[in-house]
């Protein structure tokens, strides 16, 4: 802002304080005091007016041998900003001294900090806030970079399209030193969560493992070891249709008829063996799910390159044909509540 101190009002012929009430012409920049422009009720400078032309200040006087009164104002004071004569020693609004912290005895007071207010919270054009950090889907892998031969990261994040932030790196890793990344949904969920990846084939094939197992587990818990305990309990003298409480006797008993028999022991632990069959199978998926999804990813993406008339639209068919299936986890969601809790009461 252009600081008018000394700069004599075109109207009165007064020079500006730095107290006066200064307005300026819109047009050309003209300084006024307020009552003098009020007075006038206009600018004053037409010929700048319709020349197009700017005001500006009148040069200052020449100096003479020992007049100080028109030196250049270069000195900007500390505190209040105001400039002063080359030679001035302190500032002729607030008078702090203009020689510097080290020579001066008056330093510029120290402003207090400004108390904490929050930032604003910024929305985007739809009403949604923004995050006030940046947000990267590709997890920090840098999406030109390439997965596979003919594949890159940018093509997998497209195919991926859901939580790109967990995979993108993930693949990067497994790619740089060849290891698995064990995948905890992959464990939890095995064929269901191939299936809600569109691994097809392999999530069919996990599932009916997985559900031949479990049924297997039901049959040889309730028509093998079950009634095998019960005819094993009665020898014994115990009856557990009223509850499974034996005494040390007869416990000790049971177990002696058990030994006697390792078929029955087998027999007996059936049910164990089931149950453990489905947590390898967990396992093994939850080690190898991540490389599987990654190699399904990249097979997918070179067939959708290869194909015939692909071009632009290939980032579309990818998006199209990748990200997940909700509707099918939903149905194994239902299916698996259906087979914890309706299959048992058939059997």
């Amino acid at each position: 802002m252009l600081d008018h101190t000394g700069i004599k009002c075109p109207v009165c012929g007064d020079a500006f304080t730095a107290e006066d009430d200064i307005v300026v012409c819109p047009q050309c920049g003209a300084p006024y005091h307020r009552a003098c422009y009020q007075q006038e009720g206009k600018c004053i400078f037409d010929d700048l007016h319709k020349e197009g032309k700017e005001w500006a200040p009148p040069p200052p006087p020449a100096p003479e041998p020992g007049d100080v009164t028109a030196e250049i104002k270069d000195q900007e004071c500390p505190v209040c900003g105001t400039l002063n004569a080359h030679s001035a020693l302190f500032c002729n609004r607030c008078g702090t001294s203009l020689l510097g912290a080290g020579r001066g005895e008056q330093k510029p007071p120290q402003a207090p900090p400004p108390p904490f207010t929050a930032p604003p919270t910024a929305r985007n054009a739809y009403g949604g806030v923004v995050p006030p950090f940046a947000f990267d889907p590709m997890g920090g892998v840098s999406p030109a970079d390439m997965l596979e031969k003919g594949v890159s990261f940018g093509d997998a994040s497209k195919f991926v399209k859901q939580n790109t932030t967990y995979y993108m790196p993930v693949f990067r890793y497994m790619k740089q030193t060849g290891r698995n990344k064990f995948n905890f949904s992959a464990f939890l969920f095995s064929g269901a969560w191939m299936l809600y990846r569109k691994q097809y084939k392999a999530g069919a094939l996990v599932t009916a493992l997985m559900f031949c197992l479990y049924l297997a587990y039901l049959f040889v818990t309730l028509f093998v070891a079950a009634p095998l305990l019960t005819e094993l309990a009665g020898q014994v003298g115990l009856d557990i249709t009223k509850g499974f409480s034996p005494s040390n006797e007869q416990m000790l008993a049971l177990t002696q008829l058990i030994s006697k028999d390792p078929f029955l022991y087998f027999e007996m632990c059936l049910p164990l063996l089931c149950l453990l069959a489905m947590l390898v199978v967990m396992i093994v998926v939850g080690v190898r799910g991540n490389k599987m999804y990654m190699r399904h990813c990249v097979r997918c993406v070179r067939e959708i390159r290869q194909e015939p008339g692909a071009g632009g639209g290939a980032a579309l068919t990818l998006e199209e044909k990748g990200g997940v299936n909700t509707a099918i986890a939903v149905c194994m969601f239902v299916c698996y509540f259906l087979l914890i809790n309706v299959v048992p009461l058939l059997l």
